[in-house]
């Protein structure tokens, strides 16, 4: 079976971007302080574009993190970095070319991370340089704010130190420094909205799962393909949900076959569902991924060719901003549920034992958990217990007649039983439906296996049941016996859980 297991990588780059986000939030909070701080007319138009710019960037920030789809948490370290900064700069004991000098050098540090998560997205996978597009416009930006900064404090130290104003004016120092930047970055630096268009945000998430596709069926390494279906199926799913909640309710009166499409994405993470129960080594799986690329990319297609002029036909740049701002606050609270579910389950599907040296590192039963089909276990114990339970409440009497034992005394006792099995196989059903739940009836079917066992061998023991009847407890003890080591595998999973987090 398939573990969607969050690659180290991937989820180191989502904590430097939680840290990016909490940089970029203290930015705008020194840019207004510095406002309120500095009277100089030129250094406070300054100022006011520069807070308006990281305003809008910290918008682009959180698009990238949306879309990165790996939720990472800020580091305490960094935390309680910026925190002795911000107590720094708020200090009244340092000059005002002093507070710009610590903020000029924030700005570096925000630089450096862009660039540095730029280039590991080289490495780890075409995918993540896909999400992180956005961030290029958010790093050369940052390079030519540390060009005005060094201007700012230029004047600012000039005039702390002799009381006069230094050779080059400001606004001379500040275009001669930014315009090496601009001219790299062309238009995507001087956006001015601060929310990517709604259409922009779906192609996106296309182009993305577009470049996963790519790299399961072109890959040969089972970690890798693993790694790269676990970012693709939760993409998949959080984008397709997304679309239901906010993109499809808004374009339905536009487009008579939205249900068509609304089907199709169900569809896709049903799919989806089915190839994870697939181990990526099987040579089937590729197979499906590819039926699964046919089905999603023909979705896309039809999104992208009949739904999107309508977009721009129907709704107007204010609805298609909000839209894109809905689209974005979804994708991310379905993250976060993502992201708890899974802390909040056991893995029963660990992932692929291979390590770097080249040898399985895992225990033997990591590794029989890995091939037991647990979903058809308890599939085939549900339906035993259906069969069972019809045949005997229906058919008991000529069993006995054919076995030549008499008939029961008590016959609502053995219906009442038999109700019971019934019941039971339902449980037995439910758990096979997503084996990580429910494990109060997999405890209970245990004991009553279990139970059921010892009374008919007891009985046929003393010669008061027919041996006949004993081969159902036999059946009753061999599934116990595979519930216990279901139970068993699972407290040894958990124990064996990484801690850079897991999916299913």
């Amino acid at each position: 079976m398939v573990s969607t297991l969050d690659d180290t990588k991937r989820l180191a780059i989502a904590t430097k971007l939680a840290d990016m986000k909490a940089l970029q939030n203290l930015l705008i909070h020194n840019d207004q302080l510095l406002l309120n701080a500095i009277e100089d007319d030129e250094i406070h138009h300054e100022l006011q574009e520069m807070l308006k710019q990281d305003e809008k960037n910290l918008g682009i920030l959180e698009t990238v993190i949306v879309q990165y789809g790996v939720p990472g948490e800020l580091k305490e370290t960094v935390e309680q970095s910026l925190e002795n900064t911000q107590h720094l700069i708020e200090d009244t004991e340092l000059t005002l070319s002093e507070k710009v000098l610590q903020h000029e050098l924030l700005k570096h540090q925000q630089t450096m991370a862009g660039l540095i998560i730029h280039k590991a997205a080289q490495v780890v996978g075409a995918d993540i340089e896909a999400a992180i597009a956005p961030l290029h416009a958010i790093n050369f930006e940052n390079r030519a704010h540390q060009e005005r900064l060094k201007g700012i404090l230029e004047v600012l130290g000039v005039r702390e130190l002799t009381g006069q104003d230094p050779a080059q004016g400001l606004l001379a120092r500040s275009e001669d420094a930014v315009a090496a930047f601009t001219g790299i970055v062309g238009s995507v630096v001087t956006r001015s909205d601060d929310e990517m268009s709604l259409r922009d945000l779906l192609l996106m998430d296309h182009s993305k799962a577009d470049i996963l596709f790519a790299e399961i069926l072109g890959s040969d390494d089972p970690q890798k393909i693993q790694e790269y279906f676990g970012q693709l199926y939760r993409d998949v799913k959080v984008h397709g949900l997304a679309e239901e909640q906010v993109f499809y309710p808004a374009l339905s009166p536009y487009y008579e076959q939205m249900q068509e499409i609304v089907d199709q994405t169900d569809d896709a993470i049903k799919l989806l569902d089915e190839v994870k129960q697939i181990d990526p080594a099987d040579p089937s799986f590729k197979t499906r991924i590819e039926q699964v690329r046919l089905a999603v990319r023909g979705h896309v297609d039809q999104e992208e060719n009949d739904i999107f002029p309508r977009i721009k036909q129907y709704l107007s740049n204010d609805q298609q901003k909000q839209l894109a701002t809905d689209f974005k606050a979804a994708k991310s609270q379905l993250q976060e549920q993502e992201q708890e579910h899974h802390r909040a389950i056991p893995v029963l599907e660990p992932q692929m034992s291979q390590s770097r040296g080249g040898g399985n590192t895992k225990p033997w039963f990591v590794y029989m958990n890995h091939r037991i089909p647990w979903k058809l276990v308890f599939q085939t114990k549900a339906v035993i217990n259906w069969v069972e339970a019809v045949l005997f409440l229906i058919g008991d009497r000529w069993v006995r007649e054919f076995l030549n034992t008499e008939p029961l005394v008590n016959l609502e006792y053995s219906q009442l039983f038999y109700g019971f099995v019934f019941i039971i196989g339902i449980g037995y059903w439910w758990v096979s439906q997503d084996v990580t739940q429910n494990r109060g009836i997999v405890k209970l079917g245990i004991f009553a296996q279990f139970s059921v066992f010892g009374l008919l061998a007891y009985h046929t023991l003393i010669g008061s049941l027919h041996p006949f009847y004993l081969l159902s407890g036999v059946f009753d003890l061999t599934f116990a016996i595979l519930f216990v080591l279901f139970l068993y595998f699972d407290s040894q999973a958990k124990q064996d859980v990484p801690t850079n987090g897991v999916l299913e």
